[in-house]
């Protein structure tokens, strides 16, 4: 069947397309809530294609469709299949191998890619990882800040020397657990520092900074209250008289039920325990918890 054919026969239904080149390589996994649709748009004269989508779009000799229940099932494996192939114009999610680890010296944080059994992560941030070391670093005055931050941090944050190293290092720790910290409580004080000193400039970057940790921590926070959960359950409908039905437990689906709408659901009778997060299952973790955020 030609190229052409398949696009004529496309389902509008949810899945995964898999873009191929002359060679028969996968050169790009996507997912679609309606194959038919989203396929066909590439194809089409589109001015907001840019010019990688163009490129891409030139290579494609063929295609294959593999159509799912629902579109977080088409999420999930799409994010599966790119961290497997690893095609060349996926971006997201095919970097997965430099999630890494934060561990504690007693010296401070630092970054690792292989955990131990102090490490804390496998965090998918990576990019964003050394500032954020570099803020606790700064702001908790660790032994490896040089001595010109460290009078700038005594002038803005006068007691905070007084406080044990051991207490401080514990701070740190605590923030990459998602748990109660006094970081933000310092950063606000040396925003309002700045202000009075009338450096609105600086007090500007302190609050950009302020907002990063916020963002990361807020992060941490929905990511462990969710794999705490012993049972969740979500239903997604299919179109018809029926939904299927997700049995999540500490963040992962244990099961999976197709059946007719019905309020009464009954969790399967297992024990379920939590298990240690690897580096491949961020991104579905993250997945699963946005969509059931959105869709509960």
């Amino acid at each position: 069947m030609t190229l052409q054919d398949k696009l004529k026969n496309l389902p509008e239904t949810p899945g995964i397309y898999l873009m191929k080149d002359t060679h028969g390589a996968i050169i790009y996994v996507g997912k679609a809530k309606n194959l038919k649709r989203r396929v066909r748009s590439y194809f089409q004269k589109n001015q907001q294609h840019t010019k990688k989508v163009q490129r891409m779009i030139f290579n494609i000799a063929d295609l294959e469709i593999r159509p799912v229940d629902t579109e977080l099932d088409a999420l999930l494996l799409e994010c599966r299949l790119i961290q497997e192939i690893h095609p060349h114009y996926n971006r997201i999610m095919n970097y997965y191998q430099n999630y890494c680890y934060v561990d504690f010296t007693k010296t401070g944080p630092i970054l690792t890619d292989i955990p131990t059994k102090t490490s804390l992560g496998p965090f998918r941030q990576y990019k964003k990882l050394p500032q954020i070391l570099a803020l606790l670093t700064e702001n908790y005055l660790l032994p490896n800040v040089n001595n010109v931050t460290k009078k700038m941090i005594l002038q803005q944050l006068p007691t905070v020397e007084q406080t044990p190293l051991s207490e401080r290092l514990k701070n740190c720790q605590q923030f990459f657990a998602g748990k109660k910290t006094n970081l933000f409580n310092l950063l606000n004080a040396r925003i309002a520092y700045s202000a009075k000193q009338q450096n609105f400039e600086h007090a500007q970057l302190i609050k950009e900074q302020l907002e990063l940790c916020q963002h990361f921590y807020h992060y941490l926070l929905q990511r462990n209250e969710f794999c705490q959960k012993k049972q969740l359950t979500l239903k997604l409908p299919l179109g018809d008289d029926r939904e299927k039905i997700y049995f999540i437990a500490y963040g992962v689906i244990v099961d999976t039920q197709i059946k007719k709408s019905s309020p009464a659901v009954t969790f399967p009778d297992k024990k379920f325990s939590p298990v240690i997060l690897q580096k491949a299952d961020v991104d579905p973790l993250d997945i699963l918890r946005s969509y059931y955020a959105r869709y509960h």
